[in-house]
């Protein structure tokens, strides 16, 4: 599929109405406390002045982050997600349409983050240059949390799944998931890399634990999974499960 085409499938997901940010709710969950605990780790006991959040969805990740900031902005390219956020707004919070393939940012950040934004942008060359207009309207010092998916971690998910005899796992069909060593020297221009983590145990006590075990409803422990890796991280930094949080400072 060429990248117009997938960009135009890719939009239609975000405008159909009832689609859903994550489906799994236990993961969404977990990528929102590791963001909540990066911001709260390298921003410092005070406020930072200004956050962004690219490709905010409904809204709902936005209001937690915004914690850390006097004032947020989030943005979206969908309408059906932005009409959902615009909701959520407070004095400090707001929502704004951005479509970053073809706009530009004409404002500064003090912080900024990213989670599941860029593999809806089609391929590299726009995932690229969408970080690169990121970076230029981040105030140096600046902490950005990046959360991605990459082929990487998917790969060793399937390795894992094929070792218990079960079927290879595959990106959405909307996805563009990312080289890790590619975009790490991408994003190496712009930024100090200060931690990289991943969400190895629930990846595999879900997707491989869990679907062994039960089979004809594979997702029925996911809860339980959850409280499982948020208790006990046995496996992180293992590189299981497409999802990687990069936290950065702005050269």
């Amino acid at each position: 599929m060429n990248t117009e085409r997938k960009l135009e499938k890719t939009r239609g997901h975000w405008e159909s109405t009832g689609v859903e940010s994550l489906k799994d709710q236990n993961l969404r969950h977990l990528e929102i406390q590791r963001i909540v605990i990066a911001l709260q780790k390298h921003i410092g006991s005070n406020r930072t002045r200004r956050l962004a959040d690219f490709g905010c969805g409904d809204g709902y990740d936005t209001i937690k982050f915004s914690s850390a900031a006097y004032e947020t902005v989030g943005f979206d390219y969908s309408e059906e997600m932005l009409s959902r956020a615009t909701s959520r707004s407070t004095p400090a919070v707001s929502f704004r349409r951005l479509d970053l393939i073809s706009g530009e940012i004409s404002e500064s950040f003090s912080a900024a983050v990213s989670k599941r934004f860029l593999i809806n942008l089609g391929d590299w060359d726009l995932q690229s240059k969408s970080l690169t207009k990121i970076s230029r309207v981040l105030e140096i010092g600046s902490i950005f949390c990046l959360l991605e998916c990459f082929h990487d971690g998917l790969s060793e998910l399937n390795r894992c799944r094929q070792e218990l005899g079960l079927s290879n796992l595959s990106e959405p069909f909307h996805n563009a998931y990312l080289d890790l060593s590619r975009t790490l020297k991408s994003l190496e221009k712009y930024f100090e890399i200060l931690e990289i983590s991943d969400f190895s145990t629930y990846y595999f006590l879900t997707r491989c634990v869990s679907e062994r075990m039960t089979g004809s409803d594979p997702y029925q422990y996911d809860q339980a999974m959850r409280e499982i890796a948020e208790s006990s991280d046995l496996l992180g930094g293992q590189g299981i499960g497409p999802q990687k949080l990069i936290c950065l400072r702005k050269r």
